[in-house]
C-alpha cells in the first residue's frame, strides 16, 4: 500500500523514504509465499477428510468471492457513468484471467479515469493456483514427492522468467503470469511440508541465517545492476539473470521469515504479534482489494484540497496518501463487518474433520 499510496519520485532527504515505500511491492511476494504455506498445510492435513475438495473450494469461495465479485458488480453497474469499454476484459475478470494478454496488455486496462482494477492480477494468480494445486496434492499425496514437485516447478518458473526476459518480453507479463510466479506459492508450500517433517528443527534453526543471507544476496544483485547499468551490451545476460532470480530470492527470504516467526522468542514473531498489525492482518484482504480501486480519483481529489491550504508538493503527496490510507481502512473495516462476515459465518458448515482452526483466516 505504501508503494501505491505515495507515488512519484522523491529527491533529497526524502529519497530513502521513497525507496523504502517502493520496496513495499515485495509484499505481494510475501503474500504468495504465505498463501502457499497456509493452503498447502491445510490440503496436506485434510487429505483423509471426506469432503476434501468440497470443503476447500467452499471455504475459499466464501472468503474471496463476495468482496471480489461485489466490486466487479459495482463497476459493471456503473459502466454507463464510468464510460468503460470493457470489451473482453469483463469476462476475463469474471473468470480470473485478468493476468493474461487475451484482450491486450492487461496492465494498461483501466475501468475509467481514477478507477482501476489492475491490482487484481495477483488475485488471478492465487485463484489459478487454487484451481490446480489441490488436485495435485490429492493425487500425489506423499510428502517427499510433493516436495520434489515443488522444487522442480520452482526451477521451471525461474528458467521461464530467464527465457522470457532474454527475449524482451514485457515485464508486466513476467510479473503477472502464474507460471512465472508459481515458485513463490510453491516455496511456501514446500515450507509447509518441511515443517511437517523431521527437518522442522533444522528449518527453524537456520531460518534466521537464511533470511539475512537472502537480504545480502538481493542487495548485492541490486547494487551490481545499478553500478553496471550503463554497460548495457556487457550486462544483458546478468541483468536478465538477476531480474529472474529476484523473485526466487524474495520467495526464499519470505519463507525464511515465516519459519523464523515459529521461534517463540524471535524478534519478527514479537513484531507480527503486535495488536496493531493483527488488526491490519484481519482486514488485509479488504485493504488490498479496496485501497486501489478508486485511488487515482482519491489522490487527485485530496491533493487538490491540500493544495488550496498548503501549496507544497511534498505535503500534497504525503497528505493525500495518508488520507487515502484512512479511507481504505474505514472501507475495509466496514466491508468486513457489514458484508463479508455474513458469508464467513457459513464456513462453519464446511469445517475440516479434526483440523480445528489450522490455517487461520484461510
Amino acid at each position: 500500500m505504501g508503494s501505491h499510496l505515495f507515488p512519484g519520485n522523491t529527491e533529497g532527504i526524502l529519497r530513502p523514504i521513497g525507496a523504502f515505500l517502493r520496496f513495499g511491492a515485495t509484499g505481494v511476494d510475501l503474500f504468495f509465499v504465505l498463501s502457499g504455506f497456509l493452503i498447502t498445510g491445510i490440503l496436506y492435513d485434510s487429505l483423509e477428510d471426506t469432503g476434501y475438495f468440497r470443503k476447500f473450494y467452499a471455504r475459499r469461495a466464501l472468503r474471496i468471492f463476495p468482496l471480489y465479485y461485489g466490486i466487479l458488480f459495482v463497476c459493471f453497474a456503473l459502466t454507463p457513468w464510468l464510460g468503460t469499454h470493457w470489451k473482453s476484459m469483463k469476462w476475463l475478470y469474471i473468470l480470473y484471467l485478468q493476468n493474461t494478454d487475451i484482450a491486450g496488455p492487461h496492465e494498461l486496462f483501466s475501468v475509467s479515469t481514477g478507477v482501476s482494477l489492475t491490482h487484481f492480477w495477483s488475485l488471478a494468480v492465487e485463484e489459478q493456483f487454487y484451481l490446480v494445486w489441490p488436485m495435485l496434492v490429492f493425487l500425489i499425496r506423499g510428502r517427499g514427492n510433493l516436495l520434489r514437485l515443488c522444487f522442480a516447478l520452482s526451477g521451471v518458473a525461474l528458467c521461464l522468467r530467464l527465457f522470457l526476459t532474454l527475449h524482451n518480453v514485457r515485464y508486466a507479463v513476467i510479473n503477472g503470469h502464474t507460471l512465472c510466479r508459481m515458485d513463490s506459492l510453491l516455496i511456501g508450500g514446500a515450507l509447509a511440508l518441511l515443517m511437517r517433517s523431521t527437518y522442522r528443527d533444522s528449518i527453524l534453526q537456520w531460518a534466521k541465517a537464511a533470511f539475512f543471507l537472502v537480504v545480502v544476496v538481493a542487495t548485492a544483485l541490486a547494487l551490481s545492476r545499478s553500478m553496471f547499468a550503463e554497460q548495457s551490451q556487457r550486462i544483458v545476460v546478468f541483468d536478465a539473470l538477476s531480474l529472474s532470480l529476484h523473485y526466487t530470492l524474495m520467495a526464499v527470504g519470505s519463507a525464511a521469515l515465516i519459519a523464523w516467526c515459529f521461534q517463540p522468542s524471535s524478534i519478527p514473531r514479537r513484531i507480527f504479534e503486535n495488536r496493531s498489525l493483527c488488526f491490519f492482518g484481519k482486514y488485509s484482504y479488504g485493504l488490498y482489494v479496496l485501497h486501489f480501486v478508486a485511488l487515482g480519483f482519491l489522490i487527485r481529489t485530496f491533493r487538490g484540497w491540500i493544495r488550496i491550504v498548503i501549496p507544497s508538493k511534498g505535503v500534497e503527496v504525503a497528505g493525500a496518501g495518508i488520507l487515502a490510507f484512512v479511507v481504505a481502512v474505514v472501507a475495509a473495516y466496514a466491508s468486513y463487518n457489514l458484508y463479508e462476515k455474513r458469508f464467513l459465518r457459513l464456513k462453519q458448515y464446511f469445517d475440516y474433520d479434526g483440523l480445528g482452526c489450522t490455517g487461520g483466516s484461510k
